[in-house]
């Protein structure tokens, strides 16, 4: 599968073998360069900040049924912010903590902020 970056002007260019590498939360990918989700990947250093969200899922698409989820905002400068969906609040913990680590100039939305101990 080939990886393209959101930002065409960011690529990293070893991606396979960061991608390799990468520690996964579910479905998404989190290294020291970048998220990987659904075929593209944000570079670490092109992240600005991150919003932490409780939500619902609907797996039918319609009304009835849900099942309650974390939403992660990960604005990188683009004109729509990465959204990733999350089923347990200790790997947001861990997603969130991730991106901290590897770019530490990255701002934690404090308005809705769920986990104080971030």
């Amino acid at each position: 599968m080939a990886w393209t970056s959101v930002a065409p002007e960011c690529i990293i260019e070893d991606v396979r073998v960061d991608r390799r590498r990468a520690k996964f939360i579910e479905r998404y990918g989190f290294s020291e360069k970048a998220v990987y989700f659904e075929g593209k990947y944000i570079p670490i250093s092109l992240i600005h900040s991150v919003r932490m969200q409780p939500s619902v899922y609907h797996p039918g698409m319609c009304c009835g049924s849900a099942l309650p989820v974390f939403k992660i905002r990960v604005d990188y400068g683009g004109e729509k912010p990465a959204v990733l969906m999350i089923e347990r609040k200790s790997n947001v913990e861990k997603a969130i903590a991730m991106i901290c680590a590897a770019n530490p100039e990255v701002i934690i939305d404090k308005e809705n902020i769920l986990f104080p101990e971030l």
